[in-house]
């Protein structure tokens, strides 16, 4: 059955096995000493998907506080003020501010959060993260999000008459 022409609220109420396959996608990004640094996925998320899951994690070696912020974007920034005009993934994640906000993470406590289903539009866009930390040392951090797409066709039996 065509759903196309159904609204998004509706086609949130299927089952979660309608959605199709789902798949990662990533950012890793390395700071060698204190600073910044950008990095932008190499699958671009489809135009209309629904978030399932979120990861965040870092390691660290020395770095005092690291931190990163994750956007839609369709370019690699290269300054804050860059990362600043792109749209944030989640309104509300990380420290209070102007979006995307800062995300502070330790090697202990990272953010996992999983049976999320949450719709979203990208038309095309990337996930773009920005990581940064203070102090001498190194760190990593990994952003990955698991998606799918939205549907477009159901099997007619999950409709009743």
């Amino acid at each position: 059955m065509d759903i196309r022409n159904w609204s998004l609220d509706q086609i949130m109420q299927l089952p979660d096995s309608v959605f199709g396959n789902r798949f990662l996608v990533s950012v890793q990004s390395h700071i060698g000493a204190a600073g910044t640094v950008w990095d932008i996925s190499e699958i671009p998320f489809p135009e209309r998907f629904v978030i399932w899951e979120l990861h965040v994690s870092v390691s660290r070696v020395g770095v005092e506080n690291v931190w990163c912020r994750i956007a839609f974007g369709d370019q690699l920034p290269t300054t804050t003020a860059q990362m600043d005009g792109l749209e944030p993934v989640f309104n509300g994640l990380g420290m209070q501010g102007a979006g995307p906000r800062q995300i502070f993470v330790t090697s202990l406590t990272p953010i996992i959060l999983t049976r999320l289903k949450i719709p979203n539009q990208a038309t095309g866009r990337r996930l773009v993260s920005e990581f940064g930390g203070t102090g001498p040392g190194a760190g990593y951090c990994t952003v990955s999000m698991v998606v799918s797409s939205i549907p477009r066709e159901i099997p007619d039996c999950l409709i009743s008459v």
